[in-house]
């Protein structure tokens, strides 16, 4: 656990990433300007024992009256991706994208780090608007989702 936490620090201070790490909670904390509306990002990284997830949380949370359009969106988005999904709270509106590593028995590459970090960076870019979209009360789920991924063509 120690090395992965030691690899995590490496990535962030390669990349000259401010964040915090809570030694107790075993958790960094950190922020990503996405550069467009979106805004910034937080981002966190809960090291266990033998894995980590990295979870990026949008700033704005949906209004329960658009839970389900939203969920739709998210469902539709996730079908098919490969590294990690979008989740949302249905208690508070949360929306946030998770990856999860496991590392027990093996080391880290600094590669693993940043593929771990950057997914989701690019997958909340890549549906974010459209998610936005959505939280505004404009569009469908599956036109949304469809003008996100005809984006990327």
């Amino acid at each position: 656990m120690e090395k992965v936490i030691e690899a995590i620090k490496a990535y962030y201070e390669k990349n000259e990433w401010n964040y915090e790490y809570d030694e107790e909670g075993h958790f960094f904390s950190s922020g990503i300007n996405m550069g467009n509306i979106l805004g910034n990002v937080k981002m966190y990284i809960y090291v266990e024992q033998a894995s980590y997830r990295v979870l990026l949380v949008l700033n704005s949370r949906v209004e329960e009256k658009y839970y389900n359009t939203v969920g739709e969106f998210l469902h539709r988005a996730n079908f098919g991706l490969k590294n990690g999904n979008f989740e949302m709270d249905y208690n508070d509106g949360q929306i946030r994208y998770k990856t999860f590593v496991k590392f027990k028995d093996r080391e880290i590459s600094q590669e693993t780090v940043e593929d771990s970090v950057m997914v989701g960076i690019a997958m909340i870019d890549r549906y974010g608007k459209g998610l936005l979209k959505l939280m505004l009360g404009e569009g469908t789920p599956q036109g949304c989702v469809e003008e996100c991924e005809r984006k990327e063509e």
